[in-house]
């Protein structure tokens, strides 16, 4: 990315499981960006990425004279998209995103980015995401109650998400921890040391971000406050626990989680 920031941290990892409060963290390093909302929009360049590289023996080779031709026109695309981004929240030498919905393509965007990118990704208990996005579903006030299979599909979506990246080499330039350990010295020395940093200031949490309120159905009480992994919301319906546990059990296995 010419003449934009040395290094990109893109922060990961399923809807409710943390990815806002781990990424408003780094955030606090020195040399890098502000805090700021996620990139939603970026999701359509790797989606124009990958939809290319699918449809490339039908449609897309027609107009590229190889698959490094194409790559190289969505790289000089999002490069465009993240320098904007860039020079948006400061323009320091690390610049730290995130989008939970982005964490599928953290492989595409690393055949684009192999020299610049790394890769966070927050895992948390499947039990606790999809109970808060059962908190999302009743504030969205969608008219019906959330069902097993609303369970279901979050589950689903969850361990997709991790598949994504747990099956991918990216070569040194991934860390994935817990939620849960978040406030462990231990593990905030690691990620500092992953990112490129000496350490976290949390007295700088959020930035500027804390005069504005989120109070959209996907907003946190915890936003914009000091980090708190206290459980706001009571404990997943009994119901809901057996599917859950039987379609990630995967990724529970994979990270320590008991059902």
């Amino acid at each position: 990315m010419a003449d934009g920031a040395d290094s990109i941290i893109f922060v990961g990892g399923a809807p409710r499981s943390g990815t806002t409060v781990a990424h408003a963290l780094i955030c606090t390093g020195d040399d890098v960006s502000a805090y700021a909302p996620e990139i939603s929009f970026f999701r359509g360049f790797m989606s124009a990425f990958r939809n290319g590289r699918a449809a490339w023996d039908q449609h897309t080779s027609a107009y590229f004279r190889d698959r490094d031709d194409f790559r190289d026109l969505i790289r000089e695309t999002s490069d465009l998209a993240l320098r904007r981004i860039w020079t948006a929240l400061g323009g320091r030498s690390i610049l730290a995103v995130k989008d939970p919905h982005l964490t599928p393509f953290f492989p595409d965007l690393n055949l684009l980015y192999p020299d610049k990118a790394r890769f966070v990704t927050v895992c948390r208990h499947p039990y606790d995401v999809v109970r808060s996005r059962q908190e999302v579903h009743d504030k969205s006030g969608l008219g019906r109650p959330f069902t097993v299979g609303d369970a279901s599909a979050v589950a689903r979506e969850y361990v997709s998400y991790y598949q994504a990246v747990l099956r991918h080499g990216f070569g040194g330039r991934h860390f994935m921890f817990r939620y849960e350990d978040l406030n462990s010295d231990g593990l905030r020395a690691r990620l500092a040391a992953f990112a490129g940093l000496q350490g976290f200031d949390t007295s700088r949490m959020w930035g500027a971000s804390a005069d504005k309120v989120d109070d959209d159905a996907w907003g946190s009480p915890k936003y914009n406050r000091a980090i708190d992994l206290t459980s706001r919301l009571s404990p997943l319906a009994p119901e809901f626990r057996e599917g859950v546990a039987a379609i990630c059990a995967p990724i529970m296995q994979r990270m320590g989680y008991q059902p």
